[in-house]
């Protein structure tokens, strides 16, 4: 009778294993892209909308929430261009670490668009000025964003100048040289808010730090330097570039 037992929970268990090979997690992110960001961005029409077909991107994470200035979203990148997922929780960096390639199920999430950038996320409010809203709890991150693995490639910016800049470029990771901090009027010297730098043509652009950023009270360096982040269009500032910055590393000294 013993002997009947033990074989039968062998061949129990030997069932249950192979099963899990043949039907892996629905998350497990080892799904394959149905579409691609540049063709969301394609597609975009002016108002948002929710997403109802079986739209899947995959991407490289080119931001980091570590240093605060990046708050509960993360911004993915592939073949120049990005959106920006609005997860809406804590320390993502842990989980999907920069440079770390993630797949993004969009189905059921609103696709809107801030300051040149395309967000996915919840949809907005009633009466909300945002184009869409946080998920705000992991199992909901967990749904739509897994990783593909555990292998890091460190983005790297695209070099613009000033000059070279558009819209279409926004949320993309992007370096500019050979630039000057120039404060403006009321300027107190720090990162947190809007600083203004120039090249040396005069031609300006903006960074953005949040006021809880870990290095929002450092200084401004006033040497010619060079700058890193995700490129953003602001309209409503007269049509201003802005690069928000991901730390204070983000700012290298030429």
């Amino acid at each position: 009778m013993y002997r009947g037992i033990t074989l039968f929970l062998l061949l129990f268990l030997v069932g249950c294993h192979d099963t899990s090979f043949d039907n892996p997690a629905p998350d497990s992110g080892k799904e394959p892209a149905t579409t691609t960001i540049t063709e969301l961005h394609n597609r975009f029409v002016k108002d948002p909308f929710v997403v109802t077909g079986n739209l899947i991107v995959k991407g490289i994470v080119t931001t980091s929430d570590r240093a605060d200035n990046f708050y509960r979203t993360l911004c993915i990148e592939a073949d120049g261009a990005a959106l920006e997922f609005m997860a809406g929780i804590d320390h993502l960096h842990n989980d999907y670490p920069l440079g770390v390639q993630v797949t993004l199920r969009l189905r059921d999430l609103t696709l809107g668009k801030s300051r040149g950038v395309l967000q996915a996320g919840y949809a907005a409010e009633v009466g909300s000025v945002y184009p869409t809203s946080y998920l705000g709890s992991p199992a909901a991150v967990a749904t739509h964003l897994t990783r593909d693995g555990e292998q890091l490639t460190p983005p790297t910016p695209t070099v613009y100048t000033i000059e070279e800049l558009t819209p279409e470029r926004c949320g993309t990771l992007v370096r500019i040289e050979a630039l000057r901090y120039t404060p403006e009027e009321l300027a107190d010297g720090a990162w947190r808010g809007y600083s203004r730098f120039c090249d040396l043509a005069g031609h300006s652009i903006y960074t953005y730090v949040r006021t809880y950023a870990n290095f929002a009270d450092e200084e401004v360096p006033t040497s010619i330097c060079s700058l890193t982040g995700i490129l953003q269009h602001d309209t409503s500032g007269g049509g201003r570039f802005i690069l928000k910055l991901r730390d204070s590393n983000d700012c290298q000294l030429d």
